[in-house]
């Protein structure tokens, strides 16, 4: 929620209260010998009352959404709901889960459960943090997890076992600060024994859980990641990282291979996806994400040599002033006017009918409207 709906919903809050105080003190006014009938018509009143408010502060946001629209941040599409998991003290359940979040597969991919192991420093995390999250609250009672965790390989349980933490740390280089070249490396290295599928339609609530399924007889899997666009909306495609390199091949090789639902699915390694996709950047044949089209029309209508300013706007709001909002001249030199005389040597004010129309602004920069962004990881 922003700032500015906490402040709707604070003045909102406000003013229900006022309404309430007013219409209580009138009702005090009228004296104790007021009759039931009239206390019910009075609480409906108030009732009524607030009710409005309500719906007013929520126009309110609704409006204040709208016009925030495509400036705040991205709308989450993500539809995964774990809640219709059964509940269970498991302890093969509790270990493959918990060792799942801290392991190189998921940490350092992970940037709130990174910060607070603090990469290579391998803190501890609080057990009842871990239980907070929402796939570990079907693992009951507590004390379930404790004991699930005490025969664990990869982790040790530390502080009274309240809190637990790798065995082995991650390496030095890898800070408590996310880091995108730090999250390939991990990446590359699991390259060989990951796979890419594609099919799998829309998510529903359970989708997660039955892909998660869907390739468990084809395990060991060390993560399963369903793709995504910037909102968060699921591409039907996901990429599985297998345990090993021959889990994978094992896999690739299934003739005939697996269906989705009775249809069937694009597989290949994920090595080849990400080879097809390079040379279809190199082609041109599709841009990679992040793309943004340059000049005017492009992100945020900068255009005319903009994006390679890095200098802070109120320094460039100076130097245009300075300027009288003339143009991004300010490095080319200003080459003198040839002025133009008659036969005695008199100079000539051309009009500009005469000098040839304006150049027209659509000329003045590149004004192709910007291109539908394509993502390279479909």
């Amino acid at each position: 929620m922003s700032a500015e709906q906490n402040v709707a919903n604070t003045e909102a809050e406000k003013d229900v209260q006022n309404v309430l105080a007013e219409l209580k003190g009138d009702a005090e006014t009228n004296g104790p010998e007021k009759e039931a009938s009239a206390e019910d018509t009075e609480e409906a009143r108030i009732v009524a009352a607030a009710a409005q408010l309500g719906e007013k502060s929520a126009k309110a946001e609704e409006d204040k959404e709208r016009e925030n629209r495509g400036r705040g941040p991205r709308r989450n599409n993500a539809k995964f709901d774990p809640s219709s998991q059964k509940e269970t003290d498991d302890p093969v359940e509790i270990r493959k889960q918990v060792e799942f979040y801290f392991s190189d597969s998921n940490l350092p991919m992970d940037k709130f459960l990174l910060s607070k192991v603090g990469g290579s420093q391998n803190r501890s995390v609080p057990l009842e943090l871990l239980h907070s999250f929402k796939r570990m609250r079907r693992f009951q009672p507590f004390s379930a997890i404790v004991e699930a965790l005490k025969t664990s390989e990869v982790l040790d349980l530390v502080d009274n076992e309240t809190a637990i933490r790798r065995k082995t740390p991650l390496p030095e280089n890898v800070t408590e600060t996310h880091d995108p070249s730090v999250v390939k490396v991990f990446e590359d290295k699991a390259m060989n024994r990951s796979v890419y599928a594609k099919g799998f339609g829309e998510e529903g609530p359970t989708t997660q859980l039955e892909i998660e399924e869907f390739f468990a007889p084809h395990g060991p899997v060390n993560a399963i990641r369903l793709r995504r666009a910037n909102d968060k909306t699921f591409k039907g495609s996901v990429f599985v990282e297998f345990e090993s390199e021959e889990k994978q091949k094992a896999f690739l090789a299934l003739a005939p291979k697996p269906q989705w639902k009775g249809q069937d699915l694009i597989i290949k390694s994920k090595r080849e996806y990400c080879d097809e996709k390079v040379r279809d950047i190199e082609a041109g044949r599709i841009k990679p994400s992040g793309h943004r089209p340059r000049g005017r029309g492009g992100f945020r209508g900068r255009g005319r040599g903009r994006q390679s300013d890095n200098r802070d706007w109120r320094e460039r709001r100076a130097e245009d002033q300075k300027r009288g909002f003339s143009g991004d001249k300010k490095d080319e030199p200003k080459e003198p006017r040839e002025i133009q005389k008659d036969a005695r040597g008199v100079p000539v004010v051309q009009s500009t009918a005469d000098a040839g129309q304006k150049r027209a602004r659509e000329d003045e920069a590149n004004g192709d409207h910007p291109a539908k962004k394509v993502d390279a990881k479909e």
